[in-house]
């Protein structure tokens, strides 16, 4: 019941256009009045962040007020724009989007290169899916089955990689070639503020719509949602400078290197030391020794003295 609820809302929000992508969404959640400070914090901010210099990642998410008069925004670019064609884009989208919503608390516009978004309520590092706009190209793909094999695949991947960008840009574009020579060119993009889980589901469940809602079919089309933003065409849309190269191929093994033998060990000559000394000494001193005994006894037994006579 929940989801098809959920279509229906999905069906009415669907816009076809061939014109540049752009809606806006009026929240019934509360409203304010001319002279209010609700007015004054939120046309303050609006313009704080249309003027702000410092920051060149194309993420704004700014707070102005207190208690029932706070008003949170959120500005995001796309990634591939410059510092000023963001401030720019900014700009003409909060004021048509006061235009749009005159007094409404909450509101939010999609434009071509940017979004804008306040609300009184904390909206900041919260994922949104709803509402959710769709707007296709009204031309099929003369291969369906060909093209959505190459583009599924390319979503995929570009999810991926937006899901992992870092607290100031979560973003991804990217192209593939299809068939009857042409090519997918596709951007993905989340408010940075988002966990990487958080940004991926957003994502998919555009993604999901994309067949959904086309069969698959379509040879272009854009989907939003407050938290993420999909796109794809057979034209380039972006700065094609944006897009990174494809990976290059894995660098050959490195061969194993063989063990070197060692050296072959040098004998050193042999030395002399103090033990060689006092062995020829005592080698010296034995001989003199044994000479002077065989004397000694020579002489003892020419004298008869070593000599005994038995008897019998």
């Amino acid at each position: 019941m929940c989801y098809s609820k959920r279509l229906l809302l999905l069906g009415i929000l669907l816009v076809l256009l061939f014109v540049t992508p752009m809606a806006q969404h009026c929240y019934q959640t509360g409203n304010y009045t001319s002279n209010s400070t609700y007015r004054a914090n939120l046309l303050g901010l609006l313009a704080s962040m249309s003027n702000n210099t410092k920051i060149d990642y194309g993420f704004y998410n700014f707070t102005a007020g207190e208690n029932a008069d706070k008003v949170n925004a959120i500005a995001l670019c796309r990634g591939d724009v410059t510092p000023d064609e963001c401030r720019s884009c900014i700009n003409s989208t909060s004021q048509q989007l006061l235009q749009s919503c005159p007094y409404q608390k909450e509101a939010i516009q999609w434009y071509d290169k940017c979004s804008v978004r306040y609300s009184n309520r904390s909206i900041f590092g919260i994922k949104e899916e709803m509402p959710m706009f769709a707007f296709y190209n009204t031309q099929n793909a003369s291969d369906v089955e060909g093209f959505y094999n190459v583009l599924r695949p390319l979503l995929d991947r570009l999810r991926k990689s937006a899901a992992f960008g870092n607290s100031t840009r979560k973003f991804a574009l990217g192209s593939e070639k299809a068939p009857d020579f042409q090519t997918i060119y596709a951007l993905l993009e989340c408010t940075p503020d988002l966990a990487s889980i958080d940004c991926n589901n957003c994502l998919e469940s555009l993604a999901r719509y994309t067949s959904s809602c086309c069969n698959g079919r379509k040879v272009g089309g854009r989907f939003v949602a407050p938290s993420c933003d999909l796109r794809y065409e057979i034209y380039s849309f972006y700065d094609p400078a944006a897009e990174s190269p494809p990976p290059s191929p894995p660098p050959p093994p490195t061969p194993i290197a063989q063990p070197v033998p060692p050296p072959p060990q040098q004998l050193l000559p042999p030395t002399k030391g103090t033990y060689g000394k006092r062995h020829f000494v005592l080698f010296w001193l034995y001989n003199v020794y044994k000479s002077y005994c065989a004397n000694v006894l020579s002489f003892m037994d020419r004298k008869g003295i070593l000599r005994e006579e038995y008897y019998i």
